[in-house]
């Protein structure tokens, strides 16, 4: 198993090689590894994580022959989580992280085309990760869609790393109240199902589809249960003339737990 160091010593070489394709200043290239590292380092984070950048470029890696502006997609890769406040809508976190992007771009002098892709493909994640692509039996082969598919590659996981990935989405909302956060995080997951497809590119489809779905629906079953519980139990609260009754250790349950 690769250690903290040793993933992040990864990160670095990657960034390195990418950043001295438009600068030699060492000092500016170390900066803003610094400042990725770190805001994929805040507390608050649980499941979008240097740990997710790790397992997204070596999903790059995997892929790099299939793509062909691969610097696009790490540039990708490294900015699409740099803002994220669980506690913000999905769009605002977005826009701050291309701010964050932007201001590296007008740094490197990045081509106004590459800036373009990259917008393009942070923009999406924003919008459940949905293209018109996504509907159509025929898979697809744009770099947009291979970065997509590898943001979401931990709905094919196998059962045991989806649920810890459940937990850490749960972790990372734990501002939430317990009923409200299943409902939500419910009805994004069925928005997720309703498609005709998870994945668009052929691997994705060939090797995490299946997987993701039966993840996808496991949790989706799950959480309507448990808001119905939590929901059940705060009614009798209400009911309990006494008032001796109290749901404060269902507000804060995780996910893991309830599988539990």
């Amino acid at each position: 198993m690769t250690s903290l160091r040793g993933k992040l010593e990864l990160l670095w070489a990657e960034w390195q090689t990418l950043a001295r394709h438009y600068t030699d200043d060492e000092v500016l290239v170390g900066e803003w590894f610094a400042d990725i590292r770190d805001k994929h380092s805040q507390p608050h984070r649980c499941y979008h994580t240097t740990e997710h950048v790790y397992q997204m470029i070596l999903n790059y890696r995997e892929f790099y022959q299939e793509l062909t502006y691969p610097r696009t997609v790490l540039f990708a890769i490294f900015f699409h989580n740099t803002v994220y406040d669980p506690k913000c809508p999905a769009a605002e976190n977005t826009a701050r992280s291309l701010e964050e992007f932007e201001s590296c771009a007008q740094d490197l002098d990045l081509d106004s085309d590459l800036v373009r892709d990259v917008r393009e493909m942070v923009g999406l994640t924003a919008h459940g990760h949905f293209t018109e692509e996504h509907e159509q039996e025929r898979p697809v082969t744009r770099d947009l869609h291979y970065f997509l598919d590898m943001d979401l590659s931990i709905l094919g996981s196998n059962p045991v790393e989806y649920m810890l990935y459940a937990g850490r989405v749960r972790e990372e909302h734990g501002h939430e109240v317990e009923e409200e956060f299943c409902v939500r995080r419910a009805q994004v997951l069925e928005m997720l199902l309703s498609r005709k497809f998870v994945y668009a590119t052929r691997e994705f489809r060939h090797f995490a589809e299946d997987a993701a779905r039966r993840n996808v629906s496991k949790e989706v079953e799950m959480l309507r249960a448990r808001a119905a519980h939590v929901a059940g139990l705060s009614h009798t609260c209400s009911d309990n003339e006494r008032g001796t009754c109290s749901n404060k250790d269902t507000k804060r349950d995780t996910i893991e737990g309830h599988v539990q």
